[in-house]
């Protein structure tokens, strides 16, 4: 993959709004986090406790105050909102890719007022939490009492779960004014343009003051060294391959950094529903929401003997922190495999789970979305599903199913250029990414940051370049839950979070950035064991 003049200089022309800057040196901070995820929590809530987003706030307002920072600037990388891992779908018998569909957008709006009712509330009286909209809206007033004239940047980059609020202008208007806190029509014009040329190359495309930007995919600061995007782009399920036309050029993620490509295709690689994060994850979501809904119908009737169900509902509310996805099919095929879990639970479980694996692999969209090289075991295991679905042995049938999707996400993460393993960060990748090319060197660029994988990593270079030597790669993680397994057995949930602090002090000369990494315990995840 070659990334050629014409993508480099796409990119250097679109990385930021243009501003005419005052020509005085100041004292600039950027922060980036990525890979929030606030759901509705129909189907289970994984974000970051609200406690972690009142001291991650309190640390931005102590580090500008203590650093005299004149100019903040706060990037969120993507996967904000997470419009697929909800009931609401489930519920409306429509699926996250048919977008065509008559309820869609009114499935879009239901979802964000769910996320908006659990991440914008404010803290309970006497307590310091609240949800993280809250808190980023009263940003910019606790910035001021500490330091009236410091300038304050919020941008939020596109991930590949948040892709579906482009689907409807009135979410995304939502988005950008209920959650961010930023009016549409005051967005400023450079704003706009600087949306309409990167994906468009149009820069009046969101001219009028009522049309809705799009939010950028990837952002960047000569002065501050740092390139940052969410990094879907080098993840083959979670984008969309488009085949060569007459009229349009082709993509997948072996042609790499393509600007000018995906401009021509109104990024639709990226906008449009993919196999990971659109299909797998939705049905993923409609097993869990089908699950409990029989669980409490067969337990509800008059006269029934109910289990306690506490510790089924809470692994099926968890299964999306299990990565990859072959092993959140694992997980609850352990929990139903017990002595202990009762017989009945058992069955509903492992037939829910059979109905939405056979509904997954039985939809063409399934396989036309999948990448190439998984297509043939997908096929295998809808034909074994087909073959064998009137032995009535449900568990035989998952086991086979389970094993197939472990090979092939073993597959994925052991190719050399995979985003989900340490090697994804090698040199032979980073010299791929548009920030480690000549025409990006030779502005100062010294950072490339990204998310999407939730695997926080860091990688130094060594790279020819006129400016320096050193250079950094940085994955931003995940700010949410965790499972991880204990030494002696079973299962423990914590807390996640990774921040990126670039700190640039002109009026002092000093340069330097770093990490901090947030892992948290608490008791309310421990009653979730």
């Amino acid at each position: 993959m070659t990334i050629t003049e014409q993508d480099l200089q796409l990119t250097l022309d679109t990385l930021q709004p243009a501003t005419a800057g005052s020509g005085k040196a100041s004292n600039r901070l950027c922060v980036v986090i990525s890979d929030v995820h606030f759901t509705d929590g129909t189907v289970g809530n994984q974000s970051a406790e609200e406690t972690v987003w009142a001291e991650f706030f309190a640390d931005l307002t102590d580090t500008c105050q203590n650093q005299d920072i004149d100019e903040l600037t706060l990037i969120l990388d993507g996967d904000v909102v997470d419009m697929i891992r909800t009931s609401v779908w489930a519920e409306a018998g429509v699926y996250p890719w048919q977008r065509s569909n008559p309820q869609f957008k009114e499935c879009l709006h239901k979802i964000m007022d769910g996320i908006l009712l659990l991440h914008d509330r404010p803290p309970a009286k006497g307590e310091q939490s609240g949800g993280f909209f809250y808190h980023l809206k009263q940003l910019p007033g606790d910035l001021k009492d500490q330091n009236p004239n410091v300038d304050l940047n919020v941008l939020v980059l596109l991930g590949n779960h948040d892709k579906e609020i482009f689907a409807d202008p009135e979410v995304l208007r939502r988005f950008y004014e209920d959650c961010l806190g930023q009016p549409v029509s005051s967005l400023k014009p450079e704003y706009r343009a600087w949306i309409g040329n990167m994906y468009f190359g149009d820069a009046n495309r969101f001219k009028a003051t009522d049309s809705v930007p799009w939010l950028p995919f990837y952002w960047g600061d000569a002065d501050l060294r740092l390139f940052v995007t969410h990094g879907q782009w080098r993840d083959r399920s979670n984008s969309l391959a488009i085949s060569a036309t007459a009229d349009v050029p082709g993509w997948n993620t072996k042609d790499g950094w393509a600007a000018k490509a995906w401009q021509k295709l109104n990024y639709r690689p990226f906008t449009e529903a993919c196999f990971g994060d659109t299909v797998a994850a939705g049905v993923l979501s409609t097993f869990i929401w089908h699950s409990k809904t029989k669980l409490a119908e067969a337990f509800n009737e008059p006269g029934a003997t109910a289990p306690n169900l506490t510790r089924i509902k809470r692994i099926l509310d968890e299964l999306d922190l299990y990565r990859p996805n072959s092993a959140a099919v694992s997980r609850i095929l352990q929990e139903t495999s017990r002595s202990s879990t009762d017989a009945r639970v058992r069955t509903i479980i492992e037939n829910e789970l059979f109905s939405a694996l056979k509904d997954w692999l039985s939809w063409d969209y399934t396989l036309a979305s999948a990448p190439s090289s998984q297509r043939l075991g997908l096929r295998l295991a809808r034909y074994w599903l087909k073959l064998t679905e009137s032995l009535l042995q449900s568990r035989i049938q998952l086991q086979f199913v389970r094993g197939v999707l472990k090979v092939l996400d073993w597959l994925e993460k052991v190719r050399p250029s995979s985003v989900y393993s340490e090697d994804g960060a090698s040199l032979k990748n980073l010299l791929a990414f548009p920030t480690f090319q000549e025409a990006l060197l030779k502005q100062g660029f010294q950072i490339h940051g990204e998310g999407h994988t939730h695997i926080p990593l860091q990688a130094e270079a060594d790279i020819d370049s006129p400016t320096r030597k050193n250079f950094t790669y940085v994955n931003f993680g995940a700010w949410r839950d965790q499972i991880v397994d204990k030494e002696n057995g079973g299962f423990r949930r914590r807390g996640i979070g990774r921040s990126l602090y670039v700190l640039n002090r002109q009026k002092r000369s000093e340069y330097r950035y770093f990490v901090r990494d947030n892992l948290s315990w608490s008791d309310r995840m421990d009653k979730l064991d």
